[in-house]
């Protein structure tokens, strides 16, 4: 397929241990960042429907900043509507001086914890606010029972022209085994039909990039 609904490679970070085992875990510039974040104030809190504003404004600030097609709300209202889902999810929101720097929705399954959407402020972006979140959503996952962290999504592997590149730093740092999945196959009924599809997928395809 010319597009993929899911990420080619991923980073799967082991929940087992204790909290400071896991922290030795990722590198340790991470390490720095997190601790960073507390020294800072940032601190964590978990949003409610009523707190999905923050997140919508966050997210459409850094698609915007990234140059990339964004979900609508109604895209995030039906996670609160999938009530018969087995899945748990999240909305998480961090703060630096009291205001909403950056967010993400987690969600676990079984004992699988992925992290689904983020997003974060241009403003107080020195504030490592973003380590603190990831941080606080390990921490939830472990105590909820997930057994593995799902970073969803990076890109190849030294790979520094990628789109995903710098996002991939970022979460390579936390530590964790880079995964590589077959992606998406199509197989057309109708060629000639397929072609006009796939070239609309082309032009549609930042719509897949973070």
């Amino acid at each position: 397929s010319s597009s993929n609904i899911l990420p080619n490679y991923t980073t799967i970070l082991d929940l087992s241990g204790s909290e400071e085992e896991i922290l030795m875990r990722m590198k340790s510039k991470t390490r720095y960042n997190i601790r960073l974040a507390y020294r800072k104030g940032v601190y964590v809190k978990e949003g409610t429907r009523a707190d999905l504003p923050i997140f919508l404004k966050l997210y459409e600030e850094t698609s915007l900043r990234n140059g990339i097609r964004f979900h609508d709300s109604q895209f995030f209202e039906a996670l609160y509507l999938a009530t018969e889902n087995d899945a748990k999810f999240s909305l998480l929101i961090a703060y630096y001086n009291d205001a909403p720097t950056s967010s993400m929705f987690l969600t676990i399954t079984d004992q699988r914890a992925t992290y689904l959407y983020g997003a974060s402020s241009s403003e107080n972006r020195d504030s490592m606010s973003t380590y603190a979140l990831q941080f606080e959503a390990i921490r939830r996952a472990k105590a909820l029972g997930a057994i593995e962290y799902d970073m969803f999504g990076i890109g190849p592997k030294d790979d520094d022209s990628n789109p995903l590149s710098g996002l991939s730093k970022f979460k390579l740092g936390f530590g964790g085994e880079c995964f590589s999945r077959m992606g998406c196959w199509d197989y057309p009924l109708k060629q000639e039909d397929a072609n006009s599809f796939f070239a609309q997928e082309l032009n549609w395809q930042k719509y897949h990039i973070g």
